[in-house]
């Protein structure tokens, strides 16, 4: 594997932005960044890395969150990063509830996957941030690294093998990412 990756995969909720205390998102008004986590994007991408965004959202199988609201806060997350000269592309998503058995939800590898191809970068070239065991579980059978941030719902799960570490949120696993 090469010491520095080209491409960072970026769960969302719990990653990049607070989980509401029901479990779900459902409108681009409850978007809050999680501290330090537009900081880091800037970050990660001054060190030239490109970031993109795989984010399991059953809550539009659940019927709480259409579509086009989604995408108003992919958009809404997407224009306060380049607010700051952070461009975020792909930003992939996974409508399915989880008993429909997506290939593309994770842990299933099918939306990083597909992350990976559209940014033609090789799994060696890329790590997984996330905040639960199905992140991390995605990346390894990709066969990229990942890095557990704490900020989100997970904290104490098994890693797999491919896991660098646990640390507090975003902002603190940008050493790992770029050191």
């Amino acid at each position: 594997m090469s010491d520095q990756p080209r491409v960072v995969l970026l769960d969302r909720d719990g990653v990049l932005n607070r989980q509401p205390p029901h479990g779900y998102l459902t409108s681009h008004e409850q978007w809050q960044w999680l501290p330090g986590a537009r900081e880091a994007c800037a970050r990660l991408t001054a060190c030239g890395h490109r970031l993109a965004v795989v984010t399991n959202q059953s809550a539009v199988a659940r019927g709480l969150l259409r579509i086009a609201e989604l995408d108003l806060i992919h958009r809404r997350m997407c224009r306060e990063l380049a607010e700051i000269g952070v461009q975020i592309w792909p930003v992939l998503y996974c409508p399915h509830h989880p008993r429909e058995g997506c290939p593309c939800r994770k842990p299933e590898p099918g939306m990083l996957l597909e992350a990976l191809r559209m940014l033609d970068a090789a799994p060696d070239q890329a790590v997984m941030v996330g905040d639960h065991t199905v992140d991390l579980e995605a990346a390894n059978r990709v066969g990229c690294r990942s890095v557990h941030v704490r900020s989100g719902r997970g904290h104490d799960q098994p890693f797999p093998p491919s896991c660098m570490g646990s640390v507090a949120d975003l902002i603190a696993a940008v050493p790992l990412l770029t050191g």
